[in-house]
């Protein structure tokens, strides 16, 4: 499932959908699970905080859409920008999230790969995770990136593209466009795989909207014939990052230096040190032999209630809320069952 954000007016509508293969059409599709209008988050109820619910309508189509009993869960997911800060981050301190090594590509990974994957995926993926200009080396980009696009309609995949797009700075966005097309390919000059401002931007605006035109009307990106006539939404935002916004400024020496820097950048986690057991037993009042014993969960409701009892607002003492906050971040992952 997947949160759509349909602009109808001055307003964003917000809606949940889900991708489907249809048998029929050959190609993957979506339907509408349920409309949250321009306001999602009047669907979350903080009533019970920091126990989070949901709209029991909104739960129930969310449960038959396949998530079952772990509607909740998929809601926290689909909805999380709507939460505050504050709250992404007491969330975040419960939440099971962990990596997950990626399996090998198998040969139906290759296969879905072939057919499902349009090449514009991959070009915006290669910029995405490479930050090159030149796409020359496209063929270089991990099979791995593309498994989350599998099982995705075009719509579904586009949205997906969105969240991705975010950590573009404007002043990148037209140089993302020029390497997405590979407009390069329409230039003969040596510095155009990396100085597109240098290059006839008139010259550049037509092959764009030349590239534009034919995506709308590609088969086989789409998975279904696109609408006659019309240019499609998830399209005409490449048009606005292109015409709305400049190259970013620029000079040698800056350039210089940033690769200097990227070239010598050493990064190493500092070192972890181990809590005394004094400490753990003053904090929580349990043991450190009794807090490997707990399961994740058990450990996580001592927090919580540690947390209140030493809470400041509840007049409780800021160093010892602090130093049981620091513990618990530090021995959540290592005590603790599944």
């Amino acid at each position: 499932m997947y949160l759509a954000r349909i602009r109808k007016g001055q307003d964003i509508h917000h809606v949940l959908r889900q991708s489907f293969f249809d048998p029929q059409r050959a190609c993957y599709r979506f339907r509408d699970i349920f409309e949250l209008g321009i306001a999602p988050a009047l669907f979350i109820d903080r009533g019970q905080w920091p126990a989070i619910a949901f709209r029991e309508d909104l739960e129930e189509a969310v449960a038959l859409a396949g998530a079952g009993n772990r509607s909740g869960q998929e809601l926290e997911r689909l909805l999380w920008e709507f939460f505050t800060r504050e709250e992404q981050e007491e969330l975040g301190r419960f939440s099971r999230r962990r990596a997950v090594a990626s399996p090998p590509f198998s040969p139906e990974d290759e296969e879905r790969l072939r057919k499902e994957i349009h090449l514009f995926d991959r070009k915006r993926l290669y910029f995405l995770r490479y930050g090159a200009v030149d796409q020359t080396r496209l063929h270089l980009l991990h099979k791995k990136l593309c498994r989350p696009l599998f099982g995705q309609c075009r719509d579904e995949r586009e949205y997906h593209f969105q969240m991705l797009e975010r950590v573009i700075s404007p002043a990148e966005y037209r140089t993302y466009v020029f390497a997405i097309f590979d407009l390069q390919r329409f230039f003969s000059e040596s510095y155009s795989r990396f100085m597109p401002e240098a290059l006839d931007q008139e010259r550049m605006a037509d092959h764009l909207v030349e590239d534009i035109c034919r995506l709308n009307g590609d088969r086989e990106f789409w998975g279904e014939p696109a609408e006659a006539g019309a240019l499609h939404p998830h399209l005409q935002r490449y048009l606005v990052m292109f015409f709305d916004y400049g190259y970013p400024s620029r000079s040698f020496s800056a350039d210089f230096t940033r690769e200097f820097i990227g070239k010598h950048r050493r990064f190493r986690w500092p070192e972890e040190k181990s809590p005394l057991p004094a400490e753990v037993n003053a904090a929580f009042g349990r043991s450190m032999e009794e807090l490997r014993r707990m399961s994740k969960r058990d450990l996580a409701r001592l927090f919580r209630k540690r947390a209140k009892e030493l809470h400041p607002d509840r007049g409780g003492d800021h160093h010892r809320f602090i130093v049981l906050n620091n513990l618990y971040e530090g021995l959540k992952n290592r005590f603790g069952k599944s």
